[in-house]
């Protein structure tokens, strides 16, 4: 059976009714910024009406809410879905840790740090859709003049990310609508040679993370500590969700890569970076659940008034369990698929 993405495909199958319908849907997040027009009800008598739009804002936490039917089944992140799914394959989402997660999520949205974050990444989806004027960057109408490589060596899995809406990594936020996450997996899509344990039994810890293009880091984040359970608890005490940091900017573009490893950033805010330049190893920072890679290119070198732009790989080889490998000079990789950098003749550097 193949593996077929509409982006990449005339006749991609479909998905469903409800999910098809809900596709054509807005979606939760940015339903909730409705609740913005709230705030002149609690600064003005006058308008104390406006108050009641602060309903809107329990809109942003649909997205954890909706996934906890499907756990409690025990199906998973795909719900009641039948049709097979293209991470299917993968061994990283097992019940007990999926649950973990969403109740950890739930929990620390009123962690101080995370409730100003979340706060500000809502309010900075305000300015994106006024400087889009609505109609955000897609596949259909983005294609970028930067010569982006897969930012590592070697082969790794795809677990979240696309540019068709049903597997984005966070559709509803603009800044990272177009993002990846990476691990790397074995034959039978295992993170790890074991039960969940440190950060350093997994694959992809410490593994060395390169320059996606050539470019100028705009800044970085290097003390940020890695979190030592793997179970699905997310950091209590994480003070940044992107962890430790690299943003580096590309003729205009950013690119975003984070979770790195504790004290493995290799490079300073103005330093220029070459296409494959090693530049971090990769980590268990921030927001993560287990060691990984999050990476994605944005319009802006500010993560929280950025929008997502999807972004296209050059000389990479794609595969997957239910599908023939391919390669590609330049294209889209999706959810469950194993990539590889291929024909690049840059070695990485220092």
């Amino acid at each position: 059976m193949a593996i077929r993405h509409p982006v990449d495909s005339d006749a991609g199958a479909d998905p469903g009714r409800l999910r098809a319908i809900a596709r054509r849907l807005p979606d939760p997040i940015t339903v909730s910024l409705l609740g913005f027009l709230s705030i002149p009800g609690y600064l003005f008598d006058s308008l104390e009406g406006l108050k009641l739009f602060a309903l809107f804002f329990l809109a942003a936490f649909w997205p954890i809410l909706q996934l906890i039917p499907g756990l409690l089944s025990g199906a998973g992140s795909d719900g009641d879905r039948t049709d097979p799914a293209p991470r299917d394959w993968l061994e990283t989402d097992d019940r007990g840790t999926s649950l973990r997660m969403v109740v950890s999520m739930l929990l620390i949205q009123f962690q101080p740090v995370l409730l100003v974050t979340g706060i500000g990444q809502m309010a900075g989806q305000l300015p994106v859709l006024a400087r889009y004027r609505g109609s955000l960057p897609s596949p259909a109408d983005h294609e970028s003049e930067v010569d982006y490589r897969l930012p590592f060596e070697g082969t790794w899995t795809v677990i979240n990310g696309s540019p068709d809406r049903e597997y984005s990594h966070s559709w509803g936020l603009y800044a990272q609508r177009y993002a990846y996450d990476f691990v790397i997996t074995d034959e039978d899509g295992r993170t790890t040679d074991g039960d969940r344990g440190p950060p350093d039994e997994y694959y992809c810890f410490g593994e060395p993370i390169l320059a996606p293009a050539d470019g100028t880091v705009v800044s970085v984040r290097n003390d940020h500590r890695d979190y030592h359970r793997t179970d699905g608890w997310l950091d209590p005490l994480q003070r940044s969700i992107l962890g430790n940091n690299v943003i580096i900017e590309h003729d205009g573009e950013y690119s975003v890569l984070a979770h790195l490893q504790r004290g493995s950033v290799a490079v300073e805010p103005g330093d220029c970076v070459a296409r494959g330049q090693r530049i971090a190893r990769c980590g268990h920072s921030g927001n993560s659940t287990e060691p990984h890679l999050h990476f994605h290119v944005q319009d802006h070198p500010n993560f929280f008034l950025g929008a997502g732009l999807p972004v296209q790989f050059a000389n990479v080889r794609t595969a997957h369990p239910d599908a023939e490998s391919r390669s590609h000079e330049r294209g889209y990789v999706h959810a469950g698929q194993r990539v590889t950098p291929i024909g690049d003749e840059t070695e990485p550097t220092e």
